[in-house]
């Protein structure tokens, strides 16, 4: 600490040091402060647009699982229905009425 040179830049010195570092503290205290905040924010932002989202549309259909491990079964299975073909439907689209025109003057 006390090299061969003196004693360092003196008293004023180590007391504007301490003045700067504080400050920076502060600074860095408050940008990790503001970015928990952001982030509580967005996270409970997300959930309640979320639970919103599955009110107006519902919840998505569950997939069926499927079992890897399962065996086949060695027995001949009773002939089955025939198999349905896919249909496709269209979507039914409304309109918006459109709005009328000003009369010319």
């Amino acid at each position: 600490m006390y090299g061969p040179i003196g004693h360092g830049f003196g008293g004023i010195a180590a007391v504007f040091a301490a003045i700067v570092w504080s400050i920076g503290v502060f600074v860095l205290l408050l940008i990790v402060i503001a970015l928990a905040v952001l982030l509580a924010r967005f996270l409970w932002v997300g959930t309640k647009v979320a639970q919103r989202y599955l009110e107006l549309n519902g919840s998505p259909a569950p997939r069926p699982r499927t079992s890897a491990a399962a065996t086949p079964t060695t027995t001949a299975a009773a002939p089955s229905a025939p198999a349905r073909t896919a249909t496709t439907t269209t979507p039914v689209t409304t309109t918006k009425p459109r709005t009328p025109k000003p009369p010319a003057a």
